[in-house]
C-alpha cells in the first residue's frame, strides 16, 4: 500500500482530551509514516489561549504553525510539508473514535480510484440538484436509507437509554451510509478524507472571509476544480464521536454574524460561480 501520513488540527477547549483520538489513530493496522497535530501560534476564535500543548504519544508530532487557518489547519499546513511528495495525506478531525481499520479502507479505495478525494462521507449541494447539471461525475452512490439499517436504530437506542437514564454525555453515533461507492459534490472531513498534496494549487491558502468556518465546501471545491473529485467509501460505517464534540463545534457556532446554515448556502454559490464548478 502506499505511504501515507494522518493530519489534524485542535483547538483549546479539546487539548485535554486530545490524547483519546490520537490513541485511536495510533491503533490503525495499517501504520501511518507519522501522525502530525497542527497547532496554530495564536488562534482566532481563542484569543486567550494560554499557549499549552498537549502531551501527545510516541509516534504523534506537534507542528506549529504561524497562520490559523481555522478547520483548514488540519490539511492546509501538510500540503507544504509534503508538496512534491509522492505521499497520500489522510486528515481528519480531533474528536472521533476512528476504528482500527480506517485508514486501510481509505487505501484500498486509493487503489481504485488514483486521482479522487477518498471520504467515507459526503454531500451534494443544495443550490441545484445533481439531475439538473450536465457535467455531474457518476456514478453516484447508493444511499442506505434508515429504514433499511436496523442497526442503525439499535444503536441510537442504545445510547438514547444511556445519555436519558444513565448519564451518559452526548455524542454522535456513526451509521452506515452508502450501499455502493461513487461520486458526491464534497467530502465531510469528520469521516477523513484521503488525498495527495498535488491536487490543490496554492489557492487553497488564500481562504475568503465568508468561507473560513466550512473548510469542507473550501476544501473539496479546490481539488474538484483541479480536476480530483469526491469518491465515497460504500458500506462502512461512520466514527463515533467522543463526548467532547460539541465543546467549540464550529456546527452550532455562529462566525462573523453567520450560522452554519447561511454559510453553507453562501459557499455553495459563491464556489460555484468563483471556479465554474458542480455546474
Amino acid at each position: 500500500m502506499r505511504p501515507y501520513i494522518i493530519s489534524l488540527s485542535t483547538i483549546p477547549p479539546r487539548l485535554e482530551k486530545l490524547p483519546q483520538t490520537l490513541a485511536a489513530l495510533r491503533r490503525q493496522s495499517v501504520a501511518p509514516e507519522t501522525i502530525i497535530v497542527y497547532v496554530p501560534e495564536k488562534y482566532r476564535r481563542f484569543p486567550d489561549w494560554d499557549g499549552r500543548l498537549p502531551e501527545v504519544p510516541e509516534g504523534v508530532e506537534i507542528r506549529r504553525v504561524k497562520e490559523d487557518f481555522g478547520p483548514a489547519t488540519k490539511l492546509l499546513p501538510a500540503l507544504r510539508d509534503y508538496a512534491g511528495q509522492d505521499m497520500d495525506i489522510l486528515f481528519c478531525d480531533d474528536d472521533m473514535a476512528y476504528p482500527r481499520h480506517w485508514a486501510s479502507w481509505f487505501l484500498r479505495q486509493r487503489a481504485r480510484q488514483p486521482e479522487a478525494c477518498i471520504a467515507l462521507c459526503g454531500g451534494d449541494l443544495e443550490e441545484v440538484a445533481v439531475e439538473d447539471r450536465e457535467n455531474a461525475p457518476q456514478p453516484r452512490p447508493l444511499r442506505w436509507w434508515r429504514i433499511t439499517d436496523p442497526e442503525a436504530y439499535i444503536r441510537e437506542a442504545i445510547e438514547g437509554i444511556g445519555q436519558r437514564w444513565l448519564g451518559w454525555p452526548p455524542r454522535y453515533v456513526g451509521r452506515r451510509m452508502y450501499l455502493s461507492a461513487g461520486f458526491m459534490d464534497t467530502f465531510h472531513g469528520y469521516g477523513g478524507v484521503m488525498v495527495r498534496p498535488d491536487f490543490y494549487d496554492e489557492t487553497v491558502f488564500d481562504i475568503p472571509q465568508q468561507v473560513w468556518a466550512v473548510d469542507d465546501y473550501w476544501l473539496s471545491a479546490n481539488a474538484v476544480k483541479n480536476g480530483h473529485p469526491v469518491w465515497i467509501i460504500p458500506f462502512r460505517r461512520e466514527p463515533n464521536s467522543f463526548p467532547y464534540y460539541v465543546e467549540g463545534a464550529l456546527t452550532t457556532s455562529v462566525v462573523d454574524g453567520q450560522g452554519r446554515d447561511d454559510a453553507n448556502a453562501f459557499a455553495e454559490h459563491y464556489l460555484r460561480e468563483r471556479f465554474g464548478i458542480w455546474k
